[in-house]
């Protein structure tokens, strides 16, 4: 059998971000509203939940501190636990139908909350279990809503539309808690529960409203769970912008949260303040995110996206290390406004260069295992961060992280995250269906497919290193395998070798070819000097009888 191809034909080709658009433009698309609209609701649901149940913790028999930064860790300990399983099954089932779950999730949740607690029986562990209950329902939600961006606008607008989606999250930071201690205020944290609920059920009402666009036809059915993991992180591996993205975050995230998480410390120790000036601090850091919003379209005119995350990276230690060394609220205000900023410009670049590295077959995956490294370098930083601030002190924890934050610049300065012709994701399914001698079934397998290619010797290798990128487009679509062979009595004929787990993940990979994997196709055919195009054979596993 020759290799053919049936190039799918007619959708715009998306193979670079086109023309800038202004930073509020993906708010114009009725869906993207919508959707935005209830992303910062959810959003705002959860500083609600989290900064009330601080606070009924601080107030129940026996608290104590640990107990009270406890309630953190339990809320963020399902994004490291269920983050890639919730992208797994973002990219299985319906993404819209999963969002109603996990909004339904957390408003049952909060309700039970509510009610318990005005029962006066809310005990110190049933509030650890809410709190990690609603974590959970963050992360259903946080790797769905990314992956539904690229579908719902247009490749040019992708930028604008990951800070719009950033801003609010930030938004959600600095307005969330303000409507909790209102309501904490005038009534108890009860009733924060209770109102949690209620919006999420208004999440719910936006979301059913919204008839989302049915995906491109298949006729395989939906992949397998624990398969759907594998082949996620698969994908990472063999593509290079998302390792560089991975890389990158994690490190940034690390040294950048120690302006962050000593902010607290900095606030009562340094500048002899209380909760007011410590509130006056993050809002500072949320304008500071809404000023890029305004001026990102005219700065990403002028760098690419890794001249910004190197600039945001420099911006964010001097902050730390302003932070570290003043004892004057204006300046540590200014200082967190810069912050802000270069929170928001490197985590765009970050969310970006990921949205246009992954096809949408594998989204919510891929932007799952960004949001883990992320959240694990915070983590981490936090930690190491806070540790090193008890055992010398705070400037000194700032000042260092300051410091190292270069080094950590200078170790990744070589990690390209792209932003020149992007990759071209257009489906583009070129193989021609196999003659099968006898049907086979979809589970059996493992199937090895070889191409054979006949090569001008001169031009081996040329050849060769284009096999370097055809195997990372076989790996990255779920080959388990992959190898070349050089036929020792033809000067010039290659073959090409990869292996599927079954004749299903075969149909599956075929199904996953995009456009810029077919022009590697087409450069491969180029240096073919065969008489006829390269013979693709077909096997499958075959067993062997057990002895008589």
């Amino acid at each position: 059998m020759n290799e053919d191809h049936t190039a799918e034909t007619g959708a715009p080709a998306p193979g670079s971000a086109g023309t800038m658009v202004g930073p509020w433009a993906p708010l114009s698309r009725p869906v993207f509203r919508l959707l935005w609209i209830t992303g910062l609701t959810a959003n705002v649901c959860s500083w609600m939940f989290e900064v009330a149940a601080a606070w009924t913790m601080t107030t129940a028999p026996g608290a104590t501190p640990l107990l009270v930064a406890l309630i953190q860790t339990a809320a963020t300990a399902p994004v490291f636990l269920f983050a890639l399983p919730s992208g797994a099954l973002a990219d299985i089932i319906d993404r819209r139908h999963y969002l109603i779950f996990s909004q339904v999730w957390v408003a049952v949740v909060s309700v039970a909350v509510g009610a318990l607690s005005l029962a006066g029986v809310l005990a110190p562990g049933l509030l650890f279990v809410a709190a990690f209950l609603m974590g959970t329902g963050l992360i259903m939600r946080l790797p769905t809503f990314a992956s539904l961006i690229q579908e719902v606008v247009p490749r040019n607008e992708i930028p604008a539309a990951v800070l719009l989606y950033g801003f609010a999250l930030n938004a959600s930071r600095a307005v969330g808690p303000v409507i909790a201690g209102a309501i904490v205020a005038l009534g108890g944290t009860a009733y924060v529960f209770l109102m949690n609920g209620a919006l999420s059920i208004a999440a719910v009402v936006f979301l059913i409203q919204w008839r989302r666009e049915p995906s491109p036809p298949s006729n395989l059915p939906s992949e397998r769970f624990m398969g759907a993991i594998l082949v996620g992180i698969q994908f990472v591996r063999n593509t290079p912008a998302l390792l560089a993205v991975l890389a990158r975050g994690a490190v940034f995230s690390f040294f950048g949260m120690a302006s962050l998480a000593l902010l607290p410390v900095v606030a009562r120790t340094q500048l002899n303040g209380g909760p007011t000036t410590y509130s006056l601090l993050v809002a500072c850091f949320g304008i500071g995110a809404l000023v890029l919003a305004m001026t990102v379209a005219r700065i990403r005119k002028r760098f690419s996206r890794d001249q910004l995350v190197v600039a945001a990276w420099l911006l964010s230690a001097a902050t730390s290390a302003m932070v570290g060394l003043s004892h004057d609220a204006y300046l540590v205000g200014i200082a967190m406004l810069c912050a802000g900023f270069a929170w928001m410009a490197a985590f765009g670049a970050f969310q970006v260069a990921a949205q246009l590295a992954l096809p949408r077959w594998v989204g919510g995956r891929g932007l799952a295992l960004v949001l883990m490294a992320l959240w694990i370098g915070m983590a981490c930083g936090g930690v190491s961060w806070g540790q090193l601030a008890t055992k010398s002190s705070v400037s000194t924890s700032l000042l260092a992280a300051a410091v190292a934050s270069l080094f950590g610049l200078l170790a990744t300065l070589r990690l390209k995250l792209g932003g020149g012709a992007e990759e071209d994701l257009t489906p583009s399914p070129y193989w021609s269906e196999a003659n099968l001698a006898a049907p086979i079934e979809p589970g059996q397998g493992p199937v090895l497919v070889a191409v054979e290619y006949q090569i001008d010797p001169a031009r081996a290798d040329e050849f060769l290193d284009l096999m370097r990128a055809s195997r990372r487009m076989r790996l990255r679509n779920g080959a388990i395998s992959w190898s070349i062979f050089r036929d020792v009595t033809n000067a010039g004929l290659f073959v090409e070798q990869f292996m599927d787990e079954s004749w299903l993940a075969h149909l599956r990979h075929r199904e996953r070819l995009t456009a810029s994997e077919l022009e590697i196709r087409n450069r491969k055919l180029a240096l073919h000097v065969g008489e006829n195009r390269p013979t693709v054979r077909y096997f499958i596993g075959a067993d062997i009888p057990n002895e008589k």
